[in-house]
This record gives structure tokens, sequence and C-alpha cells, in this order.
């Protein structure tokens, strides 16, 4: 079986309302569909990020395509170090991984359709039946996020996930009205994405704790792994970073430094299904669970490929 063609399509996608972070509000947004096909007729389908730019991520995946064709679609680690090394991409992996995790997503969609498998055969098998979901808080002000947190709770939910970072007043009053609306039971984890400085992070993790908070994730700029160091000793709520870890070598960065809590990582970060895998061992020799990160402007295909492999990782955490 050998590769013909790659075929790239970019979605602009709209959402129901605006999705409300540290960064902005935005209405919508883009993502690049892929198609792998072989001279078999097998075609794997897969999805790279268009988080920044759809366009660039489409430019990344055809910089590379001439160095899959003709190529064996199983050879799934050749061809990931060929892309980076002959495709000039090794120094430009928080990039290049959100596209390249696309093109491995197809391969191994290729590779599970040929042996007639679900992927997670072919990585180890199933370790878990069912994985938890959290519900997804959205909103512009206290009101309307307490109004979505009881409905989540309606629905059955028992972990609510709550974008801050914004002001501090308008933070801890979003934070107290999720808290008030659903009551103690369920766990509550907010996410600050970089927005802090070191100062403000400790003052705001003090603050946020009367509100039973399960963590809080990403509160100092990506680059920042002594400062997340030295956060987790001053305060009692767990620390978990996202942005920060894109790589396993920035993982075992994380874990020989006591930097976080948890691990918040998905293979768009990683580049791809078997290197989230890697850093999930990476975590697990320090004891340290993984929680999957989802990327805004992913579709279910994105969220389909990560249950394949989440459900191989003993690590994952609920």
């Amino acid at each position: 079986m050998k590769i013909t063609q790659i075929r790239t399509r970019v979605l602009a996608i709209p959402l129901r309302g605006r999705y409300h972070w540290a960064i902005g509000a935005p209405e919508g947004f883009n993502t690049v569909l892929l198609e792998v096909h072989t001279d078999d007729g097998v075609v794997g389908y897969g999805e790279a990020l268009g988080t920044r730019s759809a366009v660039a991520a489409e430019a990344v995946i055809r910089s590379v395509e001439h160095l899959l064709l003709g190529e064996d679609p199983f050879r799934v680690e050749y061809l990931l170090a060929t892309m980076y090394r002959s495709g000039a991409w090794t120094n430009q992996r928080h990039f290049a991984n959100q596209s390249f995790a696309g093109i491995e997503m197809a391969l191994w969609d290729i590779c599970g359709k040929a042996l007639g498998q679900p992927v997670y055969n072919l990585f180890g098998g199933k370790i878990h039946q069912s994985i938890h979901w959290f519900g997804f808080l959205q909103g512009g002000d206290p009101a309307t996020l307490a109004a979505d947190a009881r409905r989540y709770v309606e629905r059955g939910f028992d972990l609510l996930y709550l974008k801050i970072g914004q002001q501090a007043e308008q933070d801890l009053a979003a934070v107290r009205a999720v808290r008030d609306a659903v009551g103690d039971g369920p766990r509550l984890r907010v996410d600050a994405n970089e927005a802090w400085d070191r100062h403000t992070a400790v003052n705001m993790i003090r603050q946020l704790a009367p509100f039973k908070i399960d963590w809080v994730e990403q509160p100092l700029p990506a680059g920042d792994i002594a400062g997340a160091a030295d956060l987790r000793r001053q305060v009692d709520i767990p620390i978990a970073l996202d942005q920060a870890l894109f790589t396993d070598t920035e993982v075992l960065d994380a874990v020989r430094r006591d930097a976080c809590d948890i691990i918040v990582i998905g293979f768009h970060e990683t580049g791809g299904l078997l290197p989230l895998k890697k850093a999930a061992a990476i975590a697990a020799a320090a004891s340290l669970k993984i929680n999957r990160h989802g990327c805004l402007g992913e579709t279910g295909i994105s969220t389909l490929a990560a249950l394949q492999i989440l459900s191989t990782m003993p690590t994952a955490i609920k």
C-alpha cells in the first residue's frame, strides 16, 4: 500500500454564540480537513487546526506532501520524522504539530481500516470503557454562566469548566455565580489562559480558594515553567499546565521542575496520537495524570480520534 494523494479542505464554522475567553470572543473558527488516499483505495481522514491560520496550516501540509507520496502509510514514525527533519520543521513544532497531527491521524485511520481493527487496538487495546466529560460553560457575564452551569448539572454533568483571566472582579464574580448556582457538589475547573503574572496568580488563586476549585489551568505565560513551579509552592489549589506543553521534551522539563499537578495536553499539541501517548508515558513516570486538551476549532473527527487513544491510556484523568 502506498500514499497517492493528499486532499485538503478549509472550513469556516460559525458558533452558536461567542466563545468567551481571556484572548477574546470569536464568533466562529476555521479548521482544515484532510484526506490521505492510497493506491488500495483506502482513505484516511484527519483534521489540522486552523486556530491561528487555516491557510497557514494547509500550507504546512502542502510543504511536506512530496515527502509522503509513494510511501507506506504504516510507517508512521518514519513519516513523522521525515516531515520534521526533511521538511525543515524540527524547530517549529509548536505550529507544525497542529498540522502534522491531522496527517498522523489520517495515517492511523488508514492502518485501522486496512487491518479491519479500531485504532485503539493498534495502541495496545482499550483500558477504559468510557471517558469522563466536563460541561464547558459559556457566556459573557456571571448570570449567563450560572444559567449554563445549571443546565449542565441538570443534564447529569458533575464536572464544570470555566474560562477566566479577564478582569479580577469579573473572574471572581463569575466563579462565585457558578458555584452559588450549582452548590458544592460538582467539581469546578478554571482556565486563565496565560493571563496572569506571578504576583497576580498568587493573589487570584488564593481568592479562588473558597469556591472549591478542582484546579487552575495555565495561570502564567507558557514559557514561565520556573514560575509555575514556584506558584505551586505558594498556593493550595492544584496547578495544571496546558499551553506550556506541546512536546515530549517540554513535558519532561515540567516533570523535572515539579511545575504542575496535572498535564493538560492533546494530540494537536504533540503532533499526533502516538506522540501523545509518549508524552503520557513521561507523565506517568512521575505519577502525573493526563487531561486531554480539546482545541478551539476542532470538529467531531478530532473528538473521535482522541477517544481512540484516550481509551488506551492508563493515566487519562477523570
